[in-house]
């Protein structure tokens, strides 16, 4: 199970390799969640969620308070939320393992580009 020390190294690393991130903010951190921002430009950033406990991770690209992007994995199971449909909930077998955060970073970077969001 992917631990919250080893989501704060993995932020780090893109901290350190993502061209596109900003800033890393850790919003909240307890034993077993940690909860971090990832700050693009204003009005737009990657919020990551990892409950330990129950091994839900989520992920999602924010832009003015919408969630326009989204990989979660919820009881073991990765499901997507798309950039063209947001608010739908797709299965999304493959995952983002290794490196679910740098994986999910490469996917932002794409749309990012892809909708000249930057």
């Amino acid at each position: 199970m992917y631990s919250s020390d080893e989501l704060q190294f993995e932020a780090q690393e893109a901290l350190d390799k993502v061209w596109f991130v900003q800033s890393l903010e850790v919003v909240k951190r307890t034993d077993f969640t940690i909860s971090l921002r990832f700050h693009i430009r204003s009005g737009l950033f990657v919020q990551v969620f990892l409950g330990q406990l129950s091994g839900s991770l989520y992920f999602a690209l924010i832009e003015e308070g919408q969630r326009i992007l989204g990989i979660d994995r919820e009881i073991d199971e990765w499901h997507i939320h798309p950039y063209d449909a947001p608010h739908q909930h797709k299965p999304f077998p493959e995952g983002l393992y290794p490196k679910p955060l740098l994986r999910f970073l490469t996917r932002v970077e794409a749309l990012l580009l892809e909708h000249n969001l930057l």
